[in-house]
């Protein structure tokens, strides 16, 4: 097993706008090291705003912009000395949907090392392995390594991704509400998946599911209308929000 490691995300009165309109205000929390932490919220609150705006995915959005800091190992992302390349190798992805590229299941997992300056096979196969191994795809895959990615169920095309992810090795993992398109054996599978890498990874997921969030996550934020209502430990907010509008939406009297 890894070493565990400290790369605390801490965000400090983060706002964003697209064009005119405020879609964050405020928000100021850090997320705990290798933990999970839910961020929950009615449809349309700001959820997957956040999320993007942790790893500048929002930057592609030409008329996002945005306040405040987001410190990753201490540095400003947003900085003027942040290198994006970099940042995104130590933030992964995993989004909604399965996004498998349309080549092998092996090429999809030595697509970001190669990206990064690892060219010999004898270095991108043991992280081919390694990575599935972590996904738990390694056993229903290693004998069809150079199949075509895009043939395997949606529940593998997305531990694929997640292999795909951790293939650089990134110390924090995002994921945006990685199961809502999944069966729900595959949807298991991979928030026992969650659980299981959270020992080396911190781990931030996006999710609409608040049985999901109870059962994955060790801390839980809620956020309303760009807003940042709560932030605590999961249990706590399951057991006693502290605001009524968490009450609410966990009760399923809003959302």
């Amino acid at each position: 097993m890894m070493t565990a490691r400290t790369h605390q995300i801490e965000v400090y009165d983060l706002s964003t706008w697209f064009g005119p309109k405020a879609v964050l205000k405020n928000i100021t929390c850090h997320f705990s090291d290798n933990a999970v932490t839910a961020i929950m919220g009615p449809s349309g609150c700001g959820k997957s705003t956040f999320l993007r705006t942790i790893n500048r995915l929002n930057d592609m959005i030409g008329n996002f912009r945005m306040k405040g800091k987001i410190l990753l190992e201490g540095e400003d992302i947003y900085g003027p000395q942040a290198n994006v390349y970099e940042l995104r190798r130590k933030i992964g992805m995993v989004f909604q949907r399965p996004n498998p590229f349309p080549m092998s299941i092996r090429d999809n997992v030595k697509y970001g090392p190669r990206l990064h300056g690892v060219k010999d096979d004898n270095e991108l196969d043991p992280i081919v392995e390694k990575s599935l191994k972590r996904a738990a795809l390694w056993d229903e895959v290693k004998d069809g390594l150079d199949e075509p990615a895009p043939n395997l169920s949606g529940g593998q095309q997305q531990r694929l991704c997640i292999a795909r992810a951790l293939s650089v090795d990134p110390p924090v993992l995002l994921m945006d509400e990685p199961v809502s398109s999944l069966d729900p054996i595959s949807a298991q599978k991979i928030e026992n998946l969650i659980v299981e890498l959270k020992k080396d990874y911190t781990i931030i997921m996006v999710t609409h599911n608040v049985q999901q969030a109870f059962r994955v996550s060790d801390q839980a934020a809620f956020l309303y209308l760009g807003e940042l209502i709560e932030f605590d430990k999961t249990r706590r907010i399951a057991e006693a929000p502290a605001d009524e509008r968490t009450e609410a939406f966990i009760t399923g009297r809003i959302g």
